[in-house]
């Protein structure tokens, strides 16, 4: 007998679930005991558990200090009511289809105790119960079978330890299979459900009795493996790197890795899963590599589309001259003042299939592409822009002749087919296309985009290759640069505007990994040296509350952005969003709120979309405040300035308080004033595109809080720059260099 059924054991009705955390499934329930029909309070992990089903519960009694006396669960099953009672309560409780509650005192009034086990057993006796004919037989007979099949399985995946927020996308997804699936290969659990991955899959096999060195495990291991190093911004490992890591993942020795490794990767290979390559190293000499086979097509479309436009040069005829009178009408009318190397951009922007203008801050990058955008379309030529965020689209069309739109709605994504729209069967109409913010390009997006251009048509790539690279796996702007065959522009010269600006000498000075000098006095870029991280976080707090309310003109909700590199430890997102929050958006007695498992919304809050809903036409990285929390059931109104978008609760889980933001979060957006905390706390994160990205967000004002040894250590850092990716060769080996 187990340790669980040596304590109590308590069997009732399921009366109300009080709180269910549908992350871990822990709860607190309210059960009617069948013994005496007392009502006690039970606790802890259930699964999919509903109101009106019996259920048997081990555990034991504890006294909690708040609110009493509880049952402790250590372990539960369905069962099915004991009592007449119980079994009338069950059946008028609408969990069955055809039985309401006349039907149900008329089965149990005919069947009494024994009218479940008729249920089970026997349905076609329920002919003999008045007003029940055929039809009503059928249904309620099918309703029965169905409740009863999905509550063994619901009991089977609690058993095993999936949580009951996955329960129902399983049943969905698996149906009445759902049992065979999961025991034949819990792995699918990871490549099928979305939030389920390797960790959580391999619990469960290694649970049901799956051998550590099992076939299944090093395939899904590699899978995984291969996901994990895509996170990283890699696109592929090679063979000493993926069997490191399994020995690693798996806890098995590295050699008897390397032996289940062949098997492995030969099927993975066969089921089109993973695709085998080499990469050339600088000696020339050949590297085997592995793909996920879905990247490594991503990968392989940007580097034959962007040869097969080079290939095909436009016919410029004899328009340099008319070009160049142009330029000069232009800037005579604007007033804008061209170097030599912004003029050459714009020359070879509007001559090339395709063409990169590149730069850092205050050189001019902006000027030079209204020059390019305004002269195609002098040119009679239909431009499109666009850009990979929300806001970064948004900033595009404040600044361009024309409006932009996200990389998704230019590519016109739909949530129902889950897929692109425009690709080469209907190519987008546009005879250039413009991206801009392009170093957030991963390389599945390229792709997407790649797919939809015209043969015909002109891309123009304009962004900052010296800020952090994409999110996603790749590094396809500073590759497509680094690859020799693209025309491209790298702006060098600052302006004489942006070169009294601090914030524009510190960028440049960190971009070429020099320790930034700070000026004393006033200056828009300022760093306050504390060491220890409890310190620099009151000192953000300090500034936001007092210091820069009382001796500026901005509002600190509305003007001012903490950036900060990770979203975990002390001065992470996490930490500092519930304490900024507390801060500046207290939370009021009887105020409006809605509280989340993570999160307390209020009104008043800064808050960030987390992912693209073009349901509610809000998208990745828009910043918006809260004027409504919890009305109607749960639901948010947030007001993003051009828009009012109303949440219902399911879909409150993509916002998240923005306070404080990653830096990451912050790429394709500007800010009047930046707050940026560096501390060795983010050691791991401390890299020179780090800080540069962070500091060149900041419009009018940048302050720097904490350590010098932690920006110095960010200063000499670029590893993020070393992407496994191989698309350099595959351009090189289709063209030849420029």
């Amino acid at each position: 007998m187990s340790d669980h059924e040596s304590g109590e054991v308590l069997q009732g009705e399921l009366q109300k679930i009080s709180y269910q955390n549908l992350e871990n499934g822990w709860s607190v329930v309210r059960l009617r005991l069948e013994s005496d029909d007392r009502m006690v309070t039970a606790t802890g992990q259930f699964g999919r558990i509903s109101v009106g089903e019996s259920y048997q519960m081990w555990g034991s009694w504890v006294e909690n200090q708040k609110y009493g006396r509880q049952f402790k669960v250590a372990r539960y099953s369905a069962s099915h009511p004991a009592s007449v009672s119980g079994i009338l309560r069950y059946l008028k409780s609408g969990l069955i289809r055809g039985i309401g509650e006349v039907t149900a005192k008329r089965i149990v009034d005919h069947f009494g105790l024994r009218t479940l086990h008729v249920l089970d057993h026997d349905p076609e006796r329920l002919m003999e119960v008045e007003n029940i004919g055929t039809k009503k037989k059928k249904q309620i007979i099918a309703s029965w079978n169905e409740r009863k099949r999905h509550r063994d399985t619901e009991m089977f995946l609690t058993e095993i330890g999936i949580s009951p927020n996955f329960i129902n996308r399983i049943l969905q997804s698996y149906g009445d299979e759902t049992r065979t699936v999961v025991e034949q290969d819990p792995y699918r659990l990871a490549r099928d459900i979305d939030g389920i991955g390797f960790h959580s899959a391999d619990e469960i096999a290694l649970k049901m009795g799956l051998d550590l060195d099992a076939p299944a495990r090093i395939s899904a291991a590699i899978l995984f493996q291969l996901e994990q190093a895509e996170e990283e911004g890699h696109c592929y490992q090679n063979r000493l790197q993926m069997a490191e890591g399994l020995s690693r993942l798996l806890r098995l020795p590295q050699p008897r890795i390397e032996e289940l490794m062949e098997d492995a990767l030969a099927g993975l290979i066969d089921e089109g899963l993973l695709v085998f390559d080499e990469s050339i190293l600088d000696d020339g000499a050949t590297l085997d590599i592995y793909y996920l086979a879905r990247t490594f097509q991503a990968e392989s479309r940007v580097a034959e589309k962007l040869s097969d436009l080079l290939r095909h040069r436009l016919d410029m005829g004899d328009q340099a001259e008319r070009i160049d009178r142009w330029l000069q009408n232009y800037a005579s009318m604007s007033g804008a003042s061209f170097s030599e190397e912004q003029l050459d951009a714009v020359r070879k922007a509007v001559s090339n299939r395709v063409f990169v203008l590149t730069g850092g801050p205050g050189v001019g990058k902006t000027t030079t592409a209204n020059a390019i955008i305004r002269l195609l379309i002098k040119m009679n030529k239909s431009v499109a822009l666009a850009a990979p965020t929300g806001r970064a689209a948004q900033r595009l069309s404040e600044v361009a002749a024309i409006g932009a739109k996200t990389i998704h709605r230019l590519l016109e994504w739909s949530a129902t087919e889950h897929c692109f729209l425009r690709d080469e069967v209907t190519p987008l109409e546009a005879q250039v296309i413009i991206i801009d913010e392009a170093s957030m390009l991963d390389v599945h997006l390229a792709a997407s985009l790649m797919r939809a251009v015209r043969d015909d048509a002109q891309v123009i790539f304009i962004g900052d290759v010296d800020q952090l690279p994409s999110v996603g796996p790749g590094n396809v702007l500073r590759d497509i640069i680094e690859s020799g065959v693209v025309p491209f522009t790298k702006l060098s010269r600052i302006f004489r505007q942006a070169a009294g600006s601090h914030i524009v000498q510190m960028a440049h000075a960190i971009n070429r990994g020099e320790a930034p000098v700070f000026p004393e006095g006033p200056s828009d870029c300022q760093f306050l040296t504390i060491n220890d991280p409890e310190a620099v976080k009151e000192a953000i707090k300090e500034l936001l509350a007092k210091s820069l309310p009382e001796k500026t003109p901005y509002n600190v909700l509305r003007d001012v952005q903490v950036l900060t590199p990770m979203n975990k430890g002390p001065l992470g997102t996490g930490v500092l969003n519930e304490e900024l929050q507390n801060l500046l958006n207290p939370v009021q007695k009887f105020g409006e709120k809605l509280e989340t498992e993570t999160t307390s919304f209020r009104p008043g809050d800064k808050v960030i979309q987390t992912v693209n809903n073009y349901e509610l036409n809000v998208f990745n990285g828009d910043i918006g405040f809260i004027e409504h929390a919890g009305f109607d059931g749960g639901q948010v109104l947030v007001n993003f300035g051009d828009r009012k978008v109303t949440y219902a609760k399911d879909q409150v889980y993509d916002l998240k308080l923005a306070y404080a933001i990653t830096i990451h979060k912050s790429q394709g957006s500007e800010f009047p004033v930046v707050i940026i905390p560096v501390s060795m706390q983010h050691f791991i994160m401390l890299q020179r595109n780090l800080i540069y990205t962070a500091l060149t967000r900041a419009r009018r004002l940048a302050i720097l809080v904490g350590t010098p040894g932690a920006l110095s250590q960010a200063v000499r850092t670029q590893t993020s720059l070393k992407r496994q990716t191989n698309l350099i060769h595959r351009l090189i080996r289709r063209l030849p260099q420029l």
